[in-house]
């Protein structure tokens, strides 16, 4: 493999890191209560050989204190899951994946249940990208979109790299499993790149579970954030009445370290005396 070519194929891959550091099965499970609490968890399973690379598991999980558990996927595969409950869903911070859960319709008091909707965002942690092949926001559409962006003109090694990356990466899946109080109404399927990904769902166990090849996010170029929404049946205690809907968090960039504070000295040191004239 020439130089140039071992270079393509690494920046692919780099490409991919958002949906699955290490390129292996990646899965995210979202359990909510009618309590308004719930359980969050992310698997990242691997060759036993590599798990060492991973000791804080797959870092998804910000807040509240994660539990890290490493248990036997099979034979030399290892489960590496970060895990943590939460009382209320804004208390979840995560790196890669937000959620948001509202009411969006009311049941007659004492006799129906309400409606929600319940959506998720994984994000790339690279950004958005000029040369992404399908524009953002038609994730969700209901109707498949008439196909991918025309390709520009692409290099015989890049396309061969191309080629190799997506097969290494047959039969792996970015997952995500939401388990709600409630039966399930709709679930959306996701578009990608002309192909639809459509979600599995156990309507009254209040279930549902998206799985991605990553093959087709490495065909698709995929690099911008993927939306999952699915709606509900059911009844969830918010803090109170008035209130309806609730959001986790995820990362956010720290500010440039060349930026101070507004009325501060960026080049001031911390206990320095201040200008003359300067009021304390």
């Amino acid at each position: 493999m020439s130089l140039r070519l071992a270079r393509l194929l690494a920046a692919l891959i780099l490409s991919l890191a958002l949906f699955l550091p290490g390129c292996f099965d990646y899965d995210l499970e979202l359990v909510i209560t009618p309590e308004g609490g719930g359980f969050f968890s992310a698997t990242l399973q691997l060759p036993e050989g590599l798990a060492s690379q991973f000791k804080a598991g797959p870092e998804e999980i910000l807040a509240p204190e994660p539990q890290l558990i490493r248990k036997a996927a099979g034979p030399g595969v290892v489960d590496l899951v970060q895990a943590a409950a939460f009382g209320l869903l804004d208390q979840l911070k995560t790196q890669r994946v937000r959620f948001k859960l509202e009411r969006i319709d009311m049941g007659l008091v004492g006799i129906g249940d309400d409606t929600y909707r319940l959506t998720g965002w994984l994000r790339s942690l690279e950004g958005d990208r000029p040369d992404r092949d399908q524009p953002l926001g038609t994730e969700l559409d209901d109707r498949l979109p008439p196909g991918a962006a025309p390709r520009q003109a692409e290099d015989p090694a890049a396309a061969q790299a191309q080629e190799l990356l997506a097969a290494s990466l047959a039969g792996r899946y970015v997952g995500m499993t939401w388990v709600v109080p409630g039966k399930i109404l709709k679930a959306w399927g996701i578009n990608i790149a002309g192909q639809r990904v459509e979600p599995t769902v156990d309507a009254k166990a209040g279930r549902v579970q998206w799985r991605v090849p990553l093959a087709l996010l490495a065909n698709a170029k995929v690099r911008h954030t993927l939306i999952f929404r699915a709606d509900f049946k059911g009844s969830v205690r918010f803090k109170a009445e008035n209130v309806h809907k609730v959001e986790s968090k995820w990362f956010e960039e720290p500010a440039p370290a060349d930026k101070a504070p507004e009325g501060k000295d960026k080049d001031a040191k911390p206990g320095s005396a201040s200008p003359a004239g300067a009021k304390p």
